[in-house]
C-alpha cells in the first residue's frame, strides 16, 4: 500500500492525516458459523509498527512486525521475487512470477466481497467473559468496497519455514498455489462491532493461537538463574527513575474518563530487562528456565489518577524496543506500549560512579534524554511509584485495551487493578542530571513535566505482577466511561498509535 491513509499528526480527525505506506501479508482462513461463510485473519505480517497497531487495535488483525521485499515497479514483476522474514526466519519466498496472460476482473473482484470477521487481539473482552462481568464478545468485521484497475493470472514457486517459535509453513498441507493473481487496486474498508452474547461458545482458546497472534524467535543468550525463588518473570533490570512534577491541566486530556488527575508527581522511569520472559509470570509456565526470554529496553511514564475514590499509578505511556514484548503487554494487561529507537549505556558499568546516557527516538522524533551521574553510597529507602508498596496509592491501574471506538456502548476498553513486587540487588541515587523531554504530540513529554527532577537514582532488581489486592473487587475489567470514550481516544490517537 504506497498510499495507506491511517495516521494523524496529533488528534484524529482535527490534525494532519498522515500516509503510512506498508506492505501487508494476511493469511484468512475459511469459517462456518449458523451456516454462513466466513472469513478470518489469523496471521498477518506488516513492516510499518503504526500501521501494525491501527490493524490489531483498530480492525482485529493480528499484526506483527516483518522484513518484506516486494517489488515495486507499476507493470507486472516478470522474474521477480517476494520474501518476507521475521527475527531472523525466511518465512515465506515467492520467485520465478510468470505472467499468465489478464485475469477476469469480475472474478478478481469477488476475491474482495467476502465477509471477514475477527475476533482481535486484546484480551480484555475474553477475560471479562470468563468471570461473567460482560454480556457481549465483541467482534470486527469487515467489508472491502474494491477498485481492480488491472489484473493477471500468475504461475510463481512458493517456499515457506518455520521457527521454533513462528508458525507459518504449518498452516498450509501445500503450497503449490491453487489460484494466484498480480493486481492493483483501491480498497476501502468499513469496520462494524458484532455483539456476541456470553452464552455462546468462546471464539477461540487464547494459548492456542498465542504463536500466530504475538510470539516470535528468541535472539537473546540472556537467561535467568535456575533455581531462584521465587521465579520472577523480569530479571536483571538496570534501571534509572526520576521524579517529576506535572501538569495536570496537560496530563488530565490524556487521561481515560473517568480517571482524574491525583497528584502532582509522577514517575519516569527506564530499564533494561536481561532478560525477561512474560509469559512466564511468576514461573508459572516454567519453573526452573526461561519460557521466551526476551532482552530489551523499556521506558515508563506514569500519572498520579484516581477511580472510584480510590488511587493508582497510571502508565501514560510506554515504549520499548522488542516488538513481542510490546505485543504481549498490550494484549495481556493493556500496556500502552510503542516501539522505539534506545541507547542505553553506563561507563564504565551499571553501579556506583557510572555515567549513565539515555536517549530514545522514534520516527526521527526526540522522544527523550537523560545524562546523569550513579552515585558511591548505597541507599536502601523504597522508591514511590516502582518498589514503595505501603498504601494503595501505588499499585498500577492498566487500561485493556486500546481499540477503536466503532460501538463505545457495547466494546470499549477496561481497567485492571494490579501490583507488583519487585527484588532489589542494588539502589543508589543519580546526580548531575540533564534532561530533554520531547515536544513532538505523539510524546508530549514537554508539556506533561515541568522543572527538574524532584529526585533520581538507581536500581538493580527483579520484578513481577499479580491483581491488586487492595482494589474492590467490582474495579476489575469495569468498562471507561462510554460517553467520553470517543472523545478520549481522539485526543489520544497519536499518542497510542504514532
Amino acid at each position: 500500500y504506497p498510499d495507506a491513509q491511517l495516521g494523524w499528526s496529533d488528534a484524529f480527525g482535527s490534525s494532519t492525516p498522515e500516509n503510512l505506506p506498508h506492505h501487508l501479508l494476511s493469511v484468512q482462513l475459511p469459517m462456518i458459523q449458523a451456516g454462513r461463510r466466513l472469513y478470518q485473519t489469523s496471521f498477518a505480517l506488516v513492516d510499518d509498527d503504526r500501521a501494525m497497531m491501527v490493524y490489531r487495535m483498530g480492525h482485529g488483525v493480528p499484526a506483527k512486525l516483518a522484513n518484506i521485499t516486494f517489488p515495486s515497479i507499476a507493470s507486472f514483476p516478470e522474474g521477480q521475487l517476494i520474501n518476507i522474514s521475521r527475527r531472523g526466519v525466511n518465512l515465506l519466498r515467492i520467485e520465478g512470477l510468470q505472467n499468465q496472460g489478464e485475469a477476469n476482473l469480475e472474478v478478481v473482484q469477488k476475491l474482495f466481497t467476502r465477509h471477514e470477521v475477527n475476533w482481535g487481539t486484546d484480551k480484555a473482552l475474553e477475560r471479562a467473559r470468563q468471570l461473567g462481568l460482560t454480556t457481549d464478545f465483541a467482534y470486527k468485521a469487515h467489508v472491502v468496497e474494491a477498485t481492480v484497475k488491472v489484473a493477471w493470472r500468475v504461475n510463481a514457486s512458493l517456499s515457506a519455514n518455520d521457527g521454533e517459535q513462528e508458525v507459518f509453513r504449518g498452516m498450509f498441507s501445500s503450497l503449490e498455489p491453487l489460484e494466484a493473481y498480480w493486481l492493483q487496486a483501491d480498497l476501502d474498508v468499513t469496520t462494524s462491532v458484532v455483539p456476541v452474547g456470553k452464552t455462546a461458545s468462546s471464539p477461540v482458546q487464547w494459548d492456542n493461537l498465542t504463536m500466530w497472534r504475538n510470539q516470535g524467535e528468541v535472539v537473546t543468550d540472556k537467561r535467568g538463574q535456575p533455581f531462584v525463588f521465587p521465579r520472577f518473570a523480569y530479571k536483571n533490570g538496570n534501571i534509572i527513575w526520576m521524579h517529576l512534577k506535572i501538569d495536570p491541566a496537560k496530563v488530565q486530556p490524556y487521561l481515560p474518563p473517568p480517571l482524574k488527575v491525583a497528584g502532582e508527581v509522577g514517575v519516569l522511569w527506564h530499564t533494561r530487562w536481561e532478560p525477561a520472559d512474560p509469559s512466564n509470570a511468576w514461573g508459572t509456565k516454567s519453573a526452573f528456565a526461561d519460557a521466551l526470554p526476551l532482552e530489551y529496553n523499556e521506558v515508563w511514564i506514569t500519572m498520579p489518577v484516581s477511580l472510584g475514590g480510590q488511587k493508582f499509578m497510571y502508565p501514560l505511556l510506554m515504549m520499548l524496543d522488542d516488538d513481542i514484548a510490546m505485543l504481549m503487554g498490550q494484549d495481556s494487561i493493556g500496556c500502552p506500549k510503542k516501539l522505539a529507537n534506545f541507547t542505553y549505556t553506563f561507563d564504565p558499568k551499571p553501579g556506583p560512579n557510572s555515567q549513565v546516557f539515555l536517549d530514545i527516538s522514534r520516527h526521527g522524533r526526540q522522544v527523550l534524554q537523560v545524562k546523569g551521574r550513579i552515585t558511591e553510597e548505597r541507599k536502601q529507602t523504597s522508591v514511590f511509584g516502582i518498589t514503595d508498596h505501603q498504601n494503595s496509592g501505588t499499585d498500577t491501574l492498566w487500561l485493556i485495551s486500546h481499540q477503536f471506538p466503532w460501538a463505545p456502548e457495547v466494546d470499549r476498553p477496561r481497567f485492571l487493578p494490579t501490583m507488583s513486587a519487585e527484588r532489589v540487588y542494588d539502589q543508589r541515587e543519580m546526580t548531575d542530571i540533564e534532561l530533554t523531554l520531547g515536544t513532538s504530540p505523539p510524546e508530549p513529554l514537554a508539556d506533561w513535566f515541568g522543572g527538574p527532577p524532584l529526585a533520581a537514582g538507581y536500581l538493580k532488581m527483579d520484578q513481577d505482577w499479580t491483581a491488586s489486592l487492595r482494589a474492590p473487587i467490582s474495579m476489575l475489567y469495569s468498562p471507561i466511561d462510554a460517553d467520553g470514550f470517543t472523545a478520549w481516544w481522539k485526543r489520544s490517537y497519536a499518542m497510542m498509535y504514532m
